[in-house]
């Protein structure tokens, strides 16, 4: 899963060289702002079966898989990641999503045999990304890492590490959750077998880049799973859970209003910046809303937007509110063209 930051980005020489190590090396970064919780239980996949988008019948222990969290109107709560290992669910929540979703489960639990520990405050979360990765993990040890939406319990300088391959930042990666205690010296061991550490700045460049979503920028209450392009994570087979007769009808008939694209921010030097929020428009008409910019090393002012369906042609331009002179052009996301189901053309 991807998390938006705030950061500010720092100097352009160590930007380029962290953004690049995520795109042709190994970059490590410190996500541990994401929640991470153990829920147990005999009912536990079985109420979030009924409470979440993806099938979950059945999670075999060592496989894991996205789905979301969607209130009554099908409106996103978060997305989760969830994994099974050694017989209970390690589930891992946007940033400060960790008591929402824990409050959320807990009012649809009605006798339901399911325990949550919230394990924000005692593990550490990194992220291993980039062609290298695998290379790294081989250098600290790790020998047969698990394949795309796999988890492994593995040892990385001693400590004991649950490693997850996942589509993370918009590209396949690795998340690797450890004991906060011992954090810091599986960190060291990653950078000593030659991945980079990357800043939230850096991070959050790749992350737009990629076109990966992000609770409060691209979905939230605000958004269905639809628009926020995370068809990926929902069943269209399974049975019904909350939310579901609102996604069905979308799916049905075609109604899903808005679409979540790419966007590329041009314009001449003397150009203002556009910045997330700002409205995109078509002949002076607001035709849509960027939420999140980023300036990426090598390629420039980026962004994501979610755009009027009707609009969202890839390669439609439109002009920014707020930023006279600049250009945005659209395109189909990285992240949902790998992810999303290959006979999905809407």
């Amino acid at each position: 899963m991807a998390h938006s930051t705030k950061a500010p980005i720092r100097d352009a020489d160590g930007l380029t060289a962290e953004y690049r190590a995520l795109v042709d090396g190994a970059g490590l970064a410190n996500r541990s702002d994401a929640g991470r919780l153990r829920i147990t239980g005999a009912d536990a996949l079985d109420l979030l079966n009924r409470l979440t988008t993806n099938e979950l019948d059945e999670l075999p222990d060592g496989h894991a898989r996205l789905t979301v969290l969607t209130n009554g109107d099908a409106r996103v709560i978060d997305v989760l990641g969830l994994a099974a290992v050694d017989g209970a669910l390690l589930c891992l929540t946007s940033p400060g999503r960790a008591e929402a979703v824990i409050d959320w489960i807990d009012t649809y639990t009605f006798g339901e045999d399911i325990s949550i520990a919230d394990r924000t405050a005692e593990t550490a979360q990194l992220t291993l990304a980039g062609p290298g990765a695998a290379g790294v993990l081989a250098a600290v040890g790790v020998t047969g890492a698990p394949a795309l939406d796999r988890v492994a319990q593995v040892t990385v300088a001693g400590a004991g590490v649950v490693l997850w391959a996942t589509y993370t930042g918009g590209a396949e990666g690795f998340e690797v959750i450890v004991e906060r205690a011992v954090g810091d010296e599986v960190r060291a061991a990653f950078v000593d077998a030659g991945a980079t550490l990357v800043s939230a700045g850096a991070w959050e460049a790749f992350r737009v880049a990629n076109g990966a979503p992000a609770y409060g920028a691209e979905f939230g209450e605000a958004t269905n799973p639809l628009e926020s392009r995370l068809r990926g994570a929902i069943s269209e087979d399974k049975g019904c859970y909350t939310g579901q007769e609102v996604v069905a009808r979308l799916l049905t008939y075609g109604k899903v209003q808005r679409r979540l694209m790419s966007v590329a921010l041009t314009g001449p030097p003397e150009a203002g910046p556009a910045e997330a929020g700002s409205d995109l428009l078509a002949d002076g008409a607001r035709a849509g809303t960027l939420t999140s910019v980023a300036d990426v090393p090598g390629v420039g002012h980026v962004g994501l937007a979610l755009i009027a369906q009707k609009r969202a042609a890839a390669g439609s331009a439109f002009d920014v509110d707020g930023a006279p002179g600049v250009t945005a052009t659209i395109s189909e996301p990285a992240y949902a063209l790998a992810t999303e189901p290959v006979e999905d053309e809407a």
